[in-house]
């Protein structure tokens, strides 16, 4: 339906135009009023996401989820984000505080047309507060502290405290720290690791931790030195937890300084993560990188009010914060700060509490300033140095552009460190030996344009070989970029679709690494003989259609129980295993693969019995189970239909029949595979996909103006919009809808917005 709304702040008549998946294409003539328009269609696409962004920031959602959201709001005022996005505001260029503004003026101007309300807000009880640019700051900010490492240091932390120094040393999950213990884990630190992790946990499913167990990216570029048109192609899958709606709106902005498409938070001006201005491409992975770092503090005085430092006592900051809760009687808050940052585990009144170090919270920088030099580049080279003031999160950014030229580079703000004692595990922040004494130079940053190889493809591993310039003690399990190389590696000429089409493989590595080496196990007895012929067969691909993926699931499951349990212990597995802090999720998982990376090279169980002994009661349960989940017909088993989609809205625990979820699709791979599906170790919901692919996008240089994307869901927030989920059924057969890029299609009109 068109219409016409009169809006004071414009400064000339603009049109926003909606496609067949309702896709908001914004035509401007100035950029004031392009930035205006993106705000005005966000607001109408996710207002109530918006509103759930800006509250799990600051600590208000247990205004819209009552009792339920009262742990994460405590952690949310603890971290003190709202300071942080005042604080970035402040510290703007002009040109980029102007684009904030007039994004937050066209939230408010379609707050103003008194627009029929997602269902949420009728649910809760609440209405929609004017935006301010800051929260999209905070927006910003809450989406990305998640991405750190501070939780998987908690998770390293737990279990050091639950099978001390001994046991710890020989749990091969990750590179190296290079370094000894500094603060061996006496009984009040060990409460502290462990008081921590049940801190996450707790806050887990209401601020967003629970879905970001195994999350992970794809990206790739391949030259047109390697394609049959000879022009680069470029291609995304971002993976992310599978939020209700879906974390990435797509949107369409044009105006006489640029014409983008692409995807980006709703309440987020620009296209900072994903984009094609028509020159150049490009998107975004994570590198992994450790720009977070935990420090014990010790408290003394009254009240806890100051702490120690290596220079003697230091008086620590300290405010008191009041959450409102919906339907119950409101909490004040206590909150500290230190010189590394706000403390955000345990009670300072204990005398000892973990406070965090984050470079997203330090003061001084700008780190959104080349947002509008992003989406105006003309080439790689100007892409790449509008990064030169980015923060948060480190990425690994990948582009092309329309001279041919293809590139990488980690892009973000990096800390070189006084010591390597924090790689893992949190620090004395007494000492004064592990302090940040700056940044890696944004020179000296990896980067890589028009390698040899003719393509240059990430999926969260290890960046560089060296550990200099540092980057991180984590990286993904390899087998995702392994398979990448193992496509693109071959020196043949690839066609687009086949550059494109690497989205649905799901050979999974580590899956035909099992087969073979069961191929060379046995025979066994009985039920664990039956798994085990099974799985020898498979070539390790996991389809939907396929029941073998099924019964490896279980396997892979049971095999990580058999393997590690004897080494730190029934508890401390079933801490592992427990599915709340992500963290703990991605220890478990790299200790496997630490195993699978070597079987091939003869590698025994870490508890020294024979094979035989770990695989027969793994095979036996793995195929009890199944039996019990997809029935005795192993012919008739399906990975499709156990392992499908879970979205699902945050209100959706606190009103489970208000009908806010989608529909679920079943596909098929899993977390260490192309096609990313991963889901929680723990059982507890079976193989219910947690986080998978959130946006992809192709941009083919040989046909710029056919550039495509899609998402799992739809462009709308709302349960009731014919746009909710429309794009699920094509996301799942790994299909796009059209980016609309050229200016002058007929795309019918949805809103005129003119100046008063």
């Amino acid at each position: 339906m068109s219409d016409t709304v009169r809006c004071p702040d414009l400064n000339s008549p603009l049109t926003i135009r909606r496609d067949a998946y309702g896709v908001a294409h914004i035509e401007a003539q100035t950029e004031h009023d392009a930035w205006f328009g993106q705000g005005f269609a966000a607001a109408h696409d996710r207002l109530w996401q918006m509103e759930y962004d800006r509250r799990r920031a600051v600590g208000r959602w247990s205004e819209a989820a009552g009792p339920a959201g009262l742990a994460a709001d405590r952690l949310a005022v603890r971290l003190g984000l709202e300071s942080a996005a005042k604080a970035d505001l402040e510290a703007m260029a002009p040109e980029v505080r102007a684009m904030f503004e007039a994004y937050a003026r066209g939230v408010n101007a379609y707050l103003a047309t008194n627009p029929a309300l997602p269902p949420e807000y009728a649910l809760t009880g609440l209405a929609p507060e004017p935006w301010e640019p800051w929260h999209s700051l905070a927006l910003f900010k809450i989406r990305h502290i998640l991405m750190g490492l501070w939780q998987w240091k908690v998770a390293c932390a737990g279990v050091f405290a639950r099978v001390g120094p001994e046991t710890w040393a020989k749990l091969q999950f990750l590179p190296a720290a290079g370094t000894s213990v500094i603060v061996p884990p006496g009984d009040k630190i060990a409460r502290l690791y462990l008081h921590a992790s049940e801190e996450i946990g707790a806050a887990a499913e209401h601020i967003g931790f629970l879905s970001e167990i195994e999350a992970g990216s794809n990206s790739w570029v391949v030259s047109g030195s390697r394609t049959t048109t000879g022009k680069p192609v470029l291609c995304n899958d971002s993976h992310r937890a599978l939020d209700v709606p879906n974390a990435y709106w797509q949107g369409h902005g044009a105006c006489p300084g640029f014409n983008v498409p692409g995807a980006t938070f709703a309440g987020f001006p620009g296209f900072p993560h994903f984009g094609f201005n028509g020159s150049v491409g490009w998107n975004i992975t994570h590198t992994q990188a450790d720009y977070q770092d935990l420090f014990i503090e010790k408290f003394e005085g009254a009240d806890a009010g100051s702490y120690l430092t290596e220079a003697g006592l230091l008086p620590a900051e300290r405010e008191t914060h009041t959450i409102r809760v919906r339907g119950a009687a409101s909490e004040v808050v206590e909150t500290w700060r230190t010189r590394h940052g706000p403390v955000v585990h345990g009670d300072p009144r204990s005398g000892m509490a973990i406070a965090l170090s984050y470079t997203a919270m330090k003061p001084g920088k700008r780190p959104f300033d080349g947002l509008r030099a992003t989406i105006a580049a003309t080439n790689l080279a100007e892409l790449f140095d509008a990064q030169r003031t980015w923060v948060d999160p480190v990425n690994n950014l990948v582009a092309a552009d329309t001279s041919g030229n293809i590139g990488y580079m980690v892009r973000g703000d990096i800390p070189v460190r006084a010591s390597k004692a924090g790689r893992r595990l949190p620090v004395p922040g007494w000492t004064g030996e592990h302090e940040w004494l700056g940044s890696v130079p944004f020179d000296q940053l990896p980067r890589s344009i028009n390698p040899a190889e003719g393509f240059v493809a990430t999926a969260n591993q290890r960046v560089i070989a060296s550990d200099e310039p540092y980057i991180s003690a984590y990286f993904a399990s390899p087998s995702r970029a392994d398979r990448l190389v193992e496509l693109l590696g071959t020196g043949e000429t690839l066609a687009p679709d086949a550059v494109s089409g690497f989205w649905d493989d799901t050979t999974s590595k580590p899956a035909r690494t099992w087969a073979r080496f069961l191929a060379g196990q046995g025979p066994l007895d009985g039920d664990a003989e039956r798994a085990r012929a099974m799985l020898a067969a498979w070539d390790g691909n996991l389809l939907p259609e396929r029941g073998e993926p099924l019964l490896y699931a279980y396997f892979r499951r049971a095999v990580m129980r058999e393997l590690f349990a004897p080494v730190v212990g029934d508890d401390t597995w079933a801490f592992l295993t427990t599915d709340l802090n992500p963290g703990l999720g991605r220890i478990a998982s790299g200790l496997v693969a630490e195993v699978v990376a070597h079987l091939h090279e003869g590698a025994q169980p870490p508890d020294g019995r024979p094979w035989p002994a770990v695989i027969a009661p793994a095979l036996e349960q793995a195929w009890r189970n199944t039996l019990s989940l997809a029935g005795d017909n192993p012919a008739a088993w399906s990975w499709g239909e156990k392992h499908q989609t879970g979205s699902r809205n945050p209100l959706s625990a606190v009103f489970p029949d208000a009908g806010l979820d989608p529909p679920s699709a079943g596909i098929g791979g899993d977390a260490d595979t192309i096609k990313n599906a991963g889901y929680g170790i723990s059982g507890k919901r079976d193989f219910v996909i947690s986080q998978t692919s959130v946006y992809r996008q192709v941009v083919d240089f040989a046909e710029p103006d056919a550039a495509s994307y899609i998402i799992p869901g739809g462009v709308s927030g709302d349960s009731r919009s014919p746009h909710f989920a429309d794009q699920l059924p094509l996301w799942a057969a790994c299909q796009r809808i059209p980016m609309h890029r050229l200016a002058g299609e007929e795309l019918p009109l949805w809103r005129g917005l003119s100046p008063e």
